[in-house]
């Protein structure tokens, strides 16, 4: 009689809501959802309108969720004033521009990063557990320099682990989800994967949830794909938000809130048990 097959461990990934501090919706959806134990992970906007009254929402999780910083150089205001243009947030394009043509200053980039740094620690107490950015900016070129300057310089105690967009291109295709723009973040993470990995500084090993917030038919046969091919560590990245708390002009209201619905029903516990996946905090 043959012995039954010894039990395989699940698959452990981050599942990390992006965003906290930049709405009432966009907040109370990822406490809650922290609370009933469907997130691993949140990465914070400290420049976010809400963050500093709802950090002490965060600080209960401060032990079992990593509680990161969400850097951003668009949408939100900045403090550096080089940052700014006619005292607005520039747009992801003109960040990409003025990054490619190397005309953002090192030194203004490591100063924004440290401020944004030291604002999230007033409010959540304690260092963040990782680094990653609003519409991945931290990849670009003259920006990731800068990360990865930052992160070298931190006391070991304190250095976080920094999310990258990098996947395999064969695994974006078995996915099947936004290809053309889930190989672009991939790529432009690829960069700064290799120097982090090079400069012994932790780092993701996989990368999911990219797709154009356009969920036809909801948000669960998406979740589903994104569970294809990971590996421990990947990061999946979700962006909920409470239903009927809309933010005013958020082109993707509509997106964050069909992901809340599903984050936070059961459907979404029995795709990743047929997936044979869990989330938890980061562990290399």
């Amino acid at each position: 009689m043959r012995p039954a097959p010894t039990p395989q461990p699940a698959t452990s990934i981050v599942l990390n809501a992006d965003d906290y501090g930049l709405s009432e919706g966009i907040d109370e959806g990822i406490v809650r959802l922290l609370g009933d134990g469907r997130l691993s992970a949140v990465s914070v906007m400290s420049t976010g309108p809400l963050w500093p009254a709802h950090a002490a929402a965060l600080r209960p999780f401060a032990d079992t969720a990593d509680i990161g910083l969400h850097f951003a150089l668009t949408e939100v205001p900045t403090v550096h004033p080089e940052l700014r243009k006619n005292g607005r947030a520039f747009t992801f394009g003109e960040v990409q521009r003025l990054a490619w043509l190397r005309r953002i200053p090192r030194d203004v980039l490591l100063d924004e990063l440290e401020q944004q740094w030291r604002r999230f620690v007033d409010g959540f107490g304690r260092p963040p557990a990782h680094i990653d950015s609003h519409q991945h900016v931290h990849q670009l070129p003259r920006v990731r320099g800068a990360v990865l300057e930052f992160v070298r310089r931190l006391p070991a105690a304190h250095r976080p682990y920094v999310r990258t967009c990098f996947e395999r291109g064969g695994i974006i295709f078995r996915r099947g989800v936004a290809r053309p723009r889930a190989t672009a973040f991939a790529w432009a993470g690829s960069h700064l994967h290799r120097s982090l990995r090079r400069h012994g500084i932790h780092t993701n090993d996989g990368f999911s949830g990219v797709y154009d917030f356009q969920p036809v038919g909801g948000y669960g046969p998406y979740f589903q794909r994104f569970l294809r091919g990971v590996r421990n560590t990947t990061i999946l990245i979700c962006h909920p938000a409470l239903p009927g708390k809309e933010m005013a002009g958020d082109p993707i209201s509509a997106a964050r809130a069909m992901e809340f619905t599903y984050l936070s029903g059961p459907d979404v516990l029995a795709d990743a048990t047929q997936a044979g996946v869990r989330w938890g905090r980061f562990a290399p």
